[in-house]
């Protein structure tokens, strides 16, 4: 259907608007802006500009568009990101009508280029129990669900009751099995965890008390998915987080998650997790990722005093265990059910040239050197053999 705003910006162009309503729900809003912007540096209509690009056969179009690129910085006075989303969406109307424009590697490059004026504020758990804390349930909901997931936010936006319902009162971590991201078009698998269990039953709970008891009914009501970063913004202010000139928004929570998760596993699986295009052959399934994102949950929910108790005695049994493994002394049956139960995954590991995590399989009797090398146990296999991470 389209929006009365940008049927007032182009009218009678025909060619705009069955190139805009192509386009999602959720993007279609940014591409008419910034075809706006276009369409006002070229002084044509949609319709205009086709007709002529179809008659071009000097590349006048791609000299066009990069200029245009400069003259959003220049005269508009705009970021080079919004340049760049703006150049963007003016090659998707020429590649819609199956008139892509064609540059050179180098005209390429200079269109991606985008360098960021700010950066996004580093939240640390004791920042959101301290935002949960001063809260109401819905701003609960987009703190604990959000850095539960990682998802962007459009796609958090976008969850449904009927996504989560489902499954609410298995044991966490719950496994949402297969979502579909909107902006990479590919496969997430996002779990729910023990800070987020509760708050999504009170929300359902509260959808009920409101009537909205339809499996297709949107879990936040919000008009725009910017209001999720308005919220964490007001929530962090009230909450007293000193954030400086880094920016607050919703993608903090995402890479919260994804900060942690990466120090767990291979990226394959958490990229696997937020929704991230990875290689067809490394998709593994839920059931195999909820193993390692129960060992991230030690570290990205909110400890209770269950939690702290369980940590304390992880840290008790890791330096026993790797105490008697430098010493070359035999493991007896508690240090194995220990290392097991415990997982041992430490911080601050050694990273390999190609920076990611090294691990190994070694027998007892090679581990004392590893670990005087700097190793770190990461699990005991059945076998009795041991991973350890250099």
């Amino acid at each position: 259907m389209r929006g009365r705003v940008a049927k007032d910006w182009f009218p009678n162009d025909e060619a705009t608007w069955k190139w805009l309503n192509s386009k999602k729900k959720s993007s279609k809003c940014t591409y008419q802006t910034a075809w706006k912007y276009f369409v006002e540096y070229i002084g044509m209509t949609g319709d205009q500009i086709l007709a002529d690009r179809r008659t071009d056969n000097a590349y006048a179009w791609e000299q066009k568009v990069l200029d245009f690129k400069q003259w959003m910085k220049d005269e508009k006075e705009q970021s080079d990101y919004t340049a760049t989303t703006a150049t963007g969406a003016a090659r998707s109307f020429f590649a819609f009508h199956r008139v892509a424009l064609k540059f050179r590697k180098d005209e390429t490059k200079r269109l991606g280029e985008a360098n960021r004026k700010t950066q996004d504020y580093r939240f640390s758990r004791d920042d959101l129990k301290r935002m949960v804390d001063v809260s109401d349930l819905e701003e609960k909901y987009v703190i604990v669900a959000g850095k539960s997931f990682g998802l962007r936010a459009g796609d958090f936006f976008a969850l449904t009751r009927g996504d989560l319902e489902p499954y609410i009162n298995r044991e966490v971590p719950i496994s949402l099995g297969e979502y579909h991201t909107q902006k990479e078009s590919v496969r997430a698998y996002p779990f729910i965890d023990s800070d987020a269990q509760p708050i999504v039953k009170l929300m359902l709970e509260t959808m009920n008390r409101e009537g909205r008891t339809n499996p297709t009914d949107r879990m936040v009501t919000y008009k725009d998915q910017i209001t999720l970063s308005r919220i964490l913004k007001r929530v962090a202010d009230r909450a007293g987080i000193q954030h400086g000139n880094k920016v607050i928004r919703f993608h903090c929570l995402r890479k919260f998650l994804i900060d942690n998760l990466s120090r767990f596993m291979s990226n394959e699986k958490w990229k696997q997790i937020v929704g991230k295009k990875i290689s067809e052959s490394a998709y593994v399934s839920p059931d195999s990722l909820r193993e390692d994102y129960a060992r991230v949950m030690v570290e990205t929910c909110f400890p209770s005093h269950l939690d702290l108790d369980y940590m304390q005695k992880r840290q008790e049994a890791s330096e026993r265990i790797t105490s008697k493994m430098i010493a070359g002394e035999p493991l007896n049956d508690k240090d194995r059910g220990d290392m097991s139960r415990y997982k041992l995954a430490l911080r601050d590991k050694r990273k390999c040239e190609d920076g990611e995590h090294c691990q190994r399989i070694v027998s007892e009797q090679e581990l004392p050197a590893l670990l005087a090398e700097g190793g770190h146990v990461a699990a005991v296999l059945p076998s009795g053999k041991v991973v350890v991470e250099t």
